[in-house]
């Protein structure tokens, strides 16, 4: 590991204390912190920017760098909260739709990666984040319908000719537009740190054609701390998890490093069970023995039965790395 940074997730999205936050900038950074990762939500851009503000000049004076993840952005990607997308909902004319007339759904309709007002939309909107605090990184969190057929109009027309009916013409599609915001991006801050995952049960071409899109610095997956055959749970509703950092991250690092990547994974260490807290503490160093270069974790995350233990053991076995 070269790289660790720490989600941070909506603590402070209108309750604001300043002293917590600063107490936490100082416990993530004396594990060997790197970046804060903070959600931004579209009504953040204009509601949050004095929290984002602190919690950027809290993150520096603790020698950590602020990375954000563009939460539910048109509702293409995930991050926090579960939450549907204003610009997407507000604008039935940018919608995705499903060869039934419908728009496909993520807590909320899609927006089509097609529609010129998507793309202005996603470009002016890491525009304005820049200009709120000094961001050095940006994570896109789970591509939400990497393969989901795309029939309204603007995709009609900007697939003329290909076969809309194949998934991965629009899995090209989606690369093609996050390849697209990066070089805008980019333009504006040459230096920042981009990285993207997807989930981390995918396999097979959407893993493969998002490694190469050519202005990531690392792809990877999410996952739970475990292994399948542990009997870990995937959330808080008690089902098996069905995304494993030691099962499916090899796959995810190999792909990443063929692209000549960084490879990224977050743990998934929200909603843990006690059992699953001490399956994390006897996996955690075959997690970190992987090969990736960015790990990230979340720090005190929701629905967690025993957070002070949880974070202890993260904490023990990130400062031993």
């Amino acid at each position: 590991m070269k790289f660790l940074s720490a989600y941070y997730f909506r603590a402070h999205m209108y309750t604001i204390v300043p002293r917590h936050v600063r107490e936490d900038m100082e416990w993530m950074a004396d594990i060997g912190t790197n970046a804060v990762v903070i959600g931004v939500l579209e009504q953040d851009l204009t509601a949050g920017v004095e929290n984002i503000q602190l919690i950027a000049a809290e993150a520096q004076r603790a020698g950590m760098q602020l990375f954000i993840t563009p939460s539910r952005w048109g509702s293409l990607v995930a991050g926090c909260p579960k939450v549907p997308s204003i610009f997407s909902s507000s604008s039935p004319e940018v919608w995705a739709l499903r060869a039934n007339g419908k728009p496909p759904t993520s807590f909320g309709p899609v927006a089509s990666v097609h529609h010129q007002a998507t793309f202005e939309f996603f470009v002016s909107s890491l525009e304005r984040v820049l200009s709120i605090a000094p961001i050095e990184g940006i994570i896109w969190d789970e591509l939400k319908v990497l393969q989901q057929r795309d029939y309204s109009a603007a995709a009609r027309a900007a697939l003329k000719g290909k076969d809309i009916d194949n998934c991965d013409v629009h899995t090209d599609a989606q690369a093609d537009f996050f390849e697209r915001v990066n070089s805008e991006v980019l333009k504006m801050k040459p230096e920042l740190d981009i990285s993207m995952f997807v989930t981390g049960d995918m396999k097979g071409y959407p893993v493969e054609r998002c490694a190469r899109i050519s202005n990531l610095h690392a792809f990877g997956l999410d996952g739970r701390p475990y292994r399948m055959a542990d009997g870990g749970t995937n959330d808080s509703d008690g089902t098996a998890a069905f995304k494993l950092l030691c099962d499916h991250g090899p796959y995810f690092i190999n792909t990443a490093h063929q692209a000549d990547k960084w490879a990224f994974m977050l743990i998934e260490n929200h909603a843990m069970s006690s059992k699953d807290i001490q399956l994390m503490d006897k996996r955690l160093p075959e997690v970190l023995g992987l090969g990736a270069e960015h790990i990230c974790y979340y720090y005190y995350p929701r629905s967690v039965s025993e957070p002070d233990r949880a974070m202890e053991v993260l904490a023990r076995h990130l400062k031993a790395r």
